[in-house]
């Protein structure tokens, strides 16, 4: 399960991994305090059937889909393996 990866948190879960943040130095302060600001490139917004807002990124490295919930900050991430693997399940590959 993944944990708030928000801005306020001094701590990183992704998928099993936890990184703690180090604490900021003069010599990092021109860099973003969330290091997923670096790593995930903004595609596009959109809204689910109750109204709540998501955000869609693509990880700049892994290229994996990243969805960011506008309600709670929290992100979620599926690599490519996993949705491969959701679309043979339900019948990408029958005919």
């Amino acid at each position: 399960m993944l944990e708030d990866l928000g801005t306020d948190s001094k701590r990183v879960e992704s998928m099993n991994t936890i990184l703690e943040r180090p604490a900021q130095s003069r010599a990092d302060r021109g860099f973003p305090e969330n290091p997923l600001d670096q790593e995930l490139e903004f595609l596009w917004q959109d809204c689910d059937r109750e109204g709540r807002a998501y955000d869609l990124y693509l990880g700049r490295i892994s290229r994996n889909p990243v969805v960011r919930s506008h309600a709670t900050g929290r992100y979620f991430m599926l690599p490519w393996s996993q949705i491969i693997e959701l679309a043979e399940e339900h019948g990408v590959n029958d005919r």
